[in-house]
């Protein structure tokens, strides 16, 4: 069931906040005509073409609130598929919020959280992956995971999935020919026939999924926690990748008492850089506290740049802690590399940790090295193609999941000799998830729930 919008709506399309601009939308049928009680241009918005601009004043009982540009997008081929205004005025919070209370004492009421993209799924403007792409725009924390958004939100997933969802119907079809018409003249499927055509769609089913892993890097980012012993340059290796000084930073041990976390982007992709506290045994309450917090930093951290003093022989509290990480993701940074080498690679090798790069605090040198090393341990996974369609959204993957399974069920009921009917019933399973994922074969109740999580005015 689809809702009925027969009304009109407003919301303050732009962030609250002094600005140079701020967007006040209207949808819905008397958006035309709230426009013309509040807009005082050369001549009335309703008379206005479509996809035009208009100067103006924003006035009401000759009262003027600001000057304004007015765009007039009219349906059925607006954002939303109704009639359209977005007023564009200075970005004032006070003569935003005092707009917006005109436009709705004028006839419109506020929009509900997503509400303008949900009429625009239901007016059919776009697909339900391609609405959920648009908060995922929204909320792309790096580059690569807005280039991943754009994709969606340009129909690239929809089309992957379009075309799976067609080879299942057709192989259906032809099952379902042969189960309503046994009596006639109709050769059966041959059964290897069937067993490759559901192969080839778990196949690319499974291509799909398999970009999930890469998926939930980009839309959630990765963990960097620097660890290490007191005095080994961590903050200052902090404070160096963010090119400011975040942390303190002294000569003496112990400086840093608690983690400290900085987001930021690296070639692309979201990473949360944490500093922590030295490592060693302490009888200071507080450093203690501190201590805890950075093994607990570094046991659920993507990847741990284990920091040593290069230009010191290694300790044994720096074998200790390289045992402590045993079974994860690391890079050590032979930190201090500007000054002559105690340490090497192969001394690293030797405590039982692979990879390691030469770095330096205070010259920077070697940061972009040490940078490109942590990343390769991400799990990246594969791009689906020249298109680079990538499952960012997990309703998306349960959805395949829910496809695959199906599939892998057709195939086993094809093989017991269950007969074509099972293996139909599967395949009407896995029809009706993959419908699911652009919204064919989708229940209000999910439609509220994916919408409720946008933010009013999109």
């Amino acid at each position: 069931m689809r809702p009925d919008f027969d009304d009109t709506i407003a919301a303050i399309a732009t962030p609250l906040g002094e600005a140079g601009l701020g967007v006040i939308r209207l949808s819905g049928p008397a958006a035309l005509s709230i426009a013309d009680q509040l807009f005082d241009g050369r001549r009335p918005l309703s008379t206005a073409a479509s996809h035009t601009l208009h100067h103006g004043w924003i006035s009401r009982a000759a009262r003027r609130l600001d000057e304004a540009v007015a765009a007039v997008f009219r349906a059925p081929t607006s954002y939303t598929g109704e009639d359209v205004v977005e007023f564009s005025c200075h970005g004032s919070p006070a003569v935003l919020r005092e707009l917006l209370g005109w436009c709705c004492e004028s006839g419109a009421r506020l929009a509900r959280p997503g509400e303008f993209t949900q009429r625009a799924f239901v007016n059919g403007r776009m697909d339900l992956a391609q609405a959920e792409a648009v908060a995922s725009v929204i909320g792309a924390r790096s580059a690569r995971s807005a280039r991943a958004a754009a994709d969606q939100l340009a129909g690239g997933l929809s089309a992957r999935v379009g075309e799976l969802r067609k080879k299942v119907i057709e192989l259906l079809a032809d099952i379902e020919a042969n189960l309503d018409f046994a009596d006639e003249d109709i050769p059966n499927l041959p059964k290897d026939r069937v067993a490759a055509a559901i192969g080839s769609l778990t196949d690319g089913i499974n291509l799909l999924l398999s970009t999930g892993t890469r998926g939930r890097w980009l839309r959630e980012g990765g963990s960097v926690v620097l660890a290490g012993r007191p005095n080994v340059g961590k903050s200052s290796l902090f404070n160096a990748f963010l090119a400011e000084e975040r942390s303190i930073v002294t000569d003496v041990p112990g400086t840093t008492r608690d983690t400290i976390e900085e987001r930021l982007s690296w070639d692309g992709y979201p990473i949360a850089l944490v500093d922590t506290a030295g490592l060693r045994a302490t009888v200071d309450p507080v450093e203690a506290i501190g201590t805890d917090r950075a093994r607990r930093a570094a046991g659920s951290a993507d990847v741990v740049v284990l920091v040593v003093d290069a230009s010191q022989p290694l300790t044994d509290d720096d074998r200790a802690i390289s045992r402590a990480l045993n079974g994860q993701a690391v890079v050590v940074a032979l930190n201090k590399s500007d000054r002559p080498a105690q340490v090497t690679p192969t001394d690293i090798v030797r405590i039982g940790l692979q990879r390691s790069v030469p770095v330096s605090a205070v010259t920077r040198a070697g940061l972009a090295d040490l940078r490109s090393a942590v990343l390769s341990l991400f799990p990246s996974g594969p791009e689906t193609g020249e298109s680079g369609v990538v499952i960012t959204n997990e309703r998306h993957a349960e959805k395949l999941a829910e496809s695959l399974s199906a599939c892998e069920s057709a195939i086993d009921a094809l093989h017991a000799g269950r007969g074509e009917d099972a293996v139909a019933f599967d395949l009407r399973r896995a029809a009706g998830a993959l419908a699911a994922v652009t919204g064919e074969d989708v229940g209000e109740a999910v439609l509220d729930s994916i919408f409720s999580r946008f933010c009013i005015g999109k």
